[in-house]
């Protein structure tokens, strides 16, 4: 297993870590900002490990929105926009189910805050 810190800005802190084959993301983001505002070409998986988080998804018939509780989990199909903002101080962790790629979705990645334009 090996591990590294990606990235920290006002939001909080992202890590890479790297068991085998497989990527995962670990994500700390304080209440109040969001993450995400993009899709993917496969499945993202994502479970929360402490706090709360508000998840929206982009479909044609409309937007689905529910929040996630510490121990909740969620699977967004390939291709869905989505944006997740923390509810409280939240410590996430995700992983794709191919290699890593994402394209932004302008509706939703304007509103996150913090994010350097």
């Amino acid at each position: 297993m090996k591990g590294r810190k990606i990235h920290t800005d006002d939001r909080g802190t992202i890590w890479g870590i790297t068991v085998g084959e497989r990527e995962y993301t670990l994500i700390l983001t304080k209440r109040g900002y969001s993450r995400g505002g993009d899709f993917h070409k496969t499945k993202q998986f994502f479970v929360v490990l402490e706090g709360q988080m508000l998840v929206r998804e982009h479909y044609l018939a409309g937007e689905k929105t529910q929040i996630l509780m510490e121990g909740g989990s969620i699977i967004i199909p390939e291709r869905i926009p989505h944006m997740f903002t923390a509810k409280t101080d939240c410590l996430v962790l995700e992983w794709l189910e191919g290699e890593f790629e994402k394209e932004y979705f302008e509706p939703y990645r304007k509103l996150i805050r913090g994010v350097k334009k």
